[in-house]
């Protein structure tokens, strides 16, 4: 079999993976800072993704309090977190599924220059509005609409959490220093740490799935069977059985479920079968 090139970054999608992970650490502290001024600084909630003043809430209950607090949480967490459309076109696309999006679109620039390579541009040409096609248009509406649904449930579970913490340091009359010290540690442990690993996984799920579609958005032009050649990295955190699959051909159908596993870097790359035997030692292809 010929040699390749791998690395630590089969995808190449390391910048855009970082962007989204500083931009969900900017975002996530963002909301944090105004729960910890209220709660340590005001020693009182938040309306409007602002710091409420102690005066608005000297003459309401506790219970009222926590019902002000959780509403104006929904509200924050929609303005700083979750606002935005889900629909790929939109200019106002959710920010975190803009970073899916440039993976989705970068996958199919990078599968269309590879199969023109092997099959010639007389043979792949390039299409207008490539990304409209049925094949990508369905993936990408799949694709956000999953991604959105996970970062909202992220956020659910982190208010959750919040929320108990704020009832009951009102009921134990817990020091305003100690609860903004936990309600840190679930925005930390919570909501950046498992916002970050739907953004890595899902930069790179999206960025292999737009490989996939794309040979079904050039099935008019091909007129045979595209297989897809298993890319693992080289270093330690490469889980062995993705190692194992290194070099590795396999059909789109047994290849497709494959991919998009929580911190996955590997990649695919696409390879029409007439050229198999061409260019590799006693291909297999696993279907």
């Amino acid at each position: 079999m010929l040699c390749c090139n791998v690395s630590d970054d089969p995808t190449r999608t390391l910048t855009l993976r970082n962007k989204a992970v500083a931009e969900i650490t900017r975002r996530f502290k963002q909301l944090n800072r105004l729960i910890i001024e209220s709660v340590k600084d005001n020693k009182i909630f938040l309306d409007n993704a602002q710091a409420l003043k102690k005066e608005e809430f000297i003459f309401l209950r506790d219970g009222d309090k926590l019902k002000k607090f959780d509403a104006w949480l929904q509200g924050a967490i929609t303005e700083i977190i979750l606002l935005g459309s889900t629909q790929k076109d939109d200019t106002n696309i959710n920010w975190l599924l803009a970073y899916i999006d440039s993976a989705y679109r970068k996958g199919i620039k990078k599968s269309t220059s590879v199969m023109q390579q092997r099959l010639g541009k007389n043979v792949i040409p390039d299409l207008p509005s490539l990304v409209n096609l049925p094949p990508h248009a369905r993936a990408m509406e799949l694709i956000f609409t999953r991604d959105f649904d996970q970062l909202k449930g992220i956020t659910e579970a982190m208010s959750q959490q919040i929320s108990y913490i704020i009832s009951e340091g009102i009921l134990q009359g817990e020091n305003p220093n100690d609860m903004a010290k936990r309600i840190t540690d679930r925005v930390e442990k919570i909501g950046i740490t498992r916002a970050k690993l739907l953004a890595r996984t899902e930069v790179i799920n999206a960025f292999n799935l737009a490989r996939i579609n794309n040979v079904d958005a050039y099935s008019d032009f091909l007129g045979e069977e595209v297989v897809f050649r298993w890319i693992s990295g080289v270093d330690a955190r490469v889980r062995d059985t993705h190692r194992e699959r290194n070099n590795k051909f396999y059909s789109k159908e047994k290849v497709t479920p494959l991919i998009g596993e929580p911190n996955c870097r590997c990649t695919i790359t696409e390879i029409p079968v007439s050229l198999l035997e061409l260019v590799y030692d006693n291909p297999k292809v696993l279907r």
